[in-house]
């Protein structure tokens, strides 16, 4: 916040306001008993701020800390000290948990009430103008000072919020970032071992019975084939492509395609033929749908 003097500058507090002041503080103090127990009411009749007075020594207390504020404001010296007195006071709301909506209510409050005890004491038209602004500039200074430390806490707990939200989505972009990696090169394994397999099948055609072993050769293919495209699916999402749901059907899709090539070799029987080409037909059906929906999607091909 400004320094006092400044704050006084911008507030244009002025040494004929200094008068009114003291004149304010013998109008307004001879009724601070009945203006506390006023401003209590007001309290009490709001359910929120009521709950702060569970008992009576709070009530007690809060109208005792309500002159001790109405007197500071009226005849206090307007200095550094009084700033830190009405900043605590701020503080002491902040802490209790009080919403900075009713500290502003309250001195909308105490605002007329002033205004009341003025109309009915001063009769002069241009005296009492020039007590109302001076009364306006004091309240107006204290919400300022008061509201600062709400500002001051909001602030904070934005702060620490953004910076705990930074770091956060920046480690886990990073872990992100480090799996994707890892699951990079599992695929990479994985694709080497497909490849070895698809060798040793090759020379088992070559070697032993053709016709088996073209058969788990193109099973082997196949899967090599998908392995490809789960590295290219991998390498476009790390450049921040979209990911396909429909990639991992095909992977079943090919599973089973080369188990029923498998089957085939083994002489399984038909009950077992039959659920892997019911199994496929479903894959099959689901891999269409997924086909279409991708479609329909904005932006796709």
């Amino acid at each position: 916040m400004p320094a006092i003097d400044d704050m006084l500058i911008h507030y244009s507090y002025t040494s004929q306001d200094e008068e009114n002041r003291s004149k304010l503080a013998e109008l307004v103090l001879q009724m601070q008993d009945q203006f506390a127990a006023d401003f209590y009411t007001m309290l009490e009749e709001n359910p929120y701020t009521a709950q702060y007075f569970p008992t009576q020594a709070a009530v007690d207390k809060r109208k005792k800390t309500f002159k001790y504020w109405l007197n500071t404001i009226l005849t206090a010296p307007i200095d550094h000290r009084l700033h830190l007195k009405l900043e605590r006071i701020g503080k002491t709301h902040v802490r209790i948990g009080l919403d900075g909506h009713y500290v502003n209510a309250a001195m909308n409050f105490v605002r007329n009430y002033c205004q009341q005890i003025l109309f009915q004491a001063v009769s002069d038209n241009r005296a009492l103008d020039s007590l109302l602004e001076t009364m306006n500039k004091l309240l107006d200074f204290s919400l300022d000072v008061m509201t600062s430390s709400y500002r001051e806490a909001e602030l904070k707990k934005v702060f620490l919020s953004k910076q705990a939200e930074y770091w956060m989505v920046r480690w886990a972009e990073r872990i992100m970032h480090g799996l994707n990696l890892v699951l990079m090169l599992g695929l990479l394994i994985l694709a080497a071992g497909v490849t070895a397999l698809l060798c040793t099948d090759v020379y088992f055609a070559l070697s032993s019975s053709v016709e088996e072993g073209v058969i788990r050769a193109l099973g082997s293919l196949l899967i090599l084939w998908m392995m490809v495209e789960l590295l290219h699916a991998q390498v476009e999402q790390l450049k921040g492509g979209k990911f396909h749901v429909r990639i991992f059907v095909d992977l079943a899709m090919v599973a089973f395609i080369r188990k029923i090539f498998v089957a085939s070799l083994e002489g399984k029987d038909p009950w077992t033929f039959g659920l892997h080409i019911g199994a496929l037909l479903v894959l099959g059906i689901i891999y269409f749908l997924l086909g279409r929906s991708e479609k329909k999607q904005p932006g796709s091909g």
